[in-house]
């Protein structure tokens, strides 16, 4: 796989994130893979980057959460 790939699976995993139709990291892997990024159980093997993901889908379930309320 090529750094450019990277690139895009790490793209890719922000806009997951920021959808809010995700509940974590996990979910996000799972699609990523679907979308044939193969390396994505190896890039999101980090704590970090998992903590990272899981607080950007909180964040946007809380506001489509909110959206719809209002």
């Amino acid at each position: 796989m090529s750094q450019q790939s990277d690139v895009r699976m790490w793209r890719e995993a922000g806009k997951l994130a920021a959808s809010g139709d995700f509940e974590g990291w996990q979910a996000i892997e799972r699609e990523l893979r679907s979308k044939g990024f193969l390396r994505a159980k190896l890039l999101l093997d980090n704590d970090r980057v998992r903590d990272k993901l899981d607080d950007l889908c909180k964040s946007a379930r809380e506001k489509n959460v909110g959206a719809d309320l209002a």
